[in-house]
């Protein structure tokens, strides 16, 4: 994984509004300026995270890239600036698990797999 100080844009359109948002940050699609592949890109605002907070968020980050596996989300590097970590990571469309769930009620187990 690479960790990259300084400003994410330099590297990545982000593209609004914003794929999904919560208490402490937001998730948007980003276009690689050099390569133009789609990515996703989470935001996490420092300010609404603790410092132990932010201490696991990065260790997280550390396991998940070095991690390669077809069903765990991969992670490309990340971005730090005095504001906000920024996680990029594979852009995976399909929509939420959980309303999947709930609109189907019930799966078999190849489905689930």
């Amino acid at each position: 994984m690479i960790s990259n100080s300084g400003n994410v844009e330099k590297e990545y359109n982000l593209i609004n509004p914003p794929l999904g948002q919560g208490a402490f940050g937001e998730v948007r699609k980003a276009i690689h300026k050099s390569s133009n592949l789609e990515r996703a890109v989470k935001i996490i605002y420092k300010d609404k995270s603790n410092p132990e907070e932010l201490a696991k968020i990065k260790d997280e980050v550390t396991i998940l890239s070095k991690l390669d596996h077809p069903h765990i989300l991969h992670v490309y590097e990340y971005f730090e600036d005095v504001n906000h970590l920024y996680i990029v990571t594979e852009l995976c469309t399909g929509g939420e698990l959980f309303d999947k769930i709930i609109e189907k009620k019930r799966f078999t187990e190849g489905e689930a797999v």
